[in-house]
């Protein structure tokens, strides 16, 4: 189902809505660590007004939460420090940051598309 979201037929497997399903997914799986990325990347987004910077940190911000935070209550955990759990999130977060992978570059070059936060 993640991958449908993520690369939608209708749209030519482009233009999905990856990272609001991954949140969704994350938030069910452990909504500790869900708030807090969310709320990173929120922070992230009001000050330097780029989604896609707040949606790849949150990405990256997900497996480095899930080496701090005990999850032995997660779906997805193998009741072994959560080493299943934090593969999964290793693996999200690769997808995320390869879908934005043009982002990331525009980023880089100081080009990307910004926000305006006025009415």
């Amino acid at each position: 189902m993640y991958f449908g979201h993520t690369f939608p037929i209708f749209f030519g497997f482009k233009g999905g809505k990856g990272v609001a399903t991954s949140l969704g997914i994350l938030l069910m799986s452990n909504w500790q660590i869900g708030l807090i990325c969310l709320v990173f990347a929120l922070a992230l987004m009001i000050l330097t007004r780029m989604v896609s910077l707040g949606s790849c940190a949150a990405a990256v911000l997900f497996p480095v939460l899930t080496l701090f935070i005990n999850d032995n209550y997660t779906v997805l955990s193998d009741g072994k420090n959560g080493n299943v759990y934090f593969i999964y999130s290793v693996i999200l977060a690769i997808i995320v940051l390869y879908n934005h992978r043009s982002n990331i570059k525009r980023i880089m070059n100081g080009t990307e598309n910004r926000i305006s936060l006025k009415k």
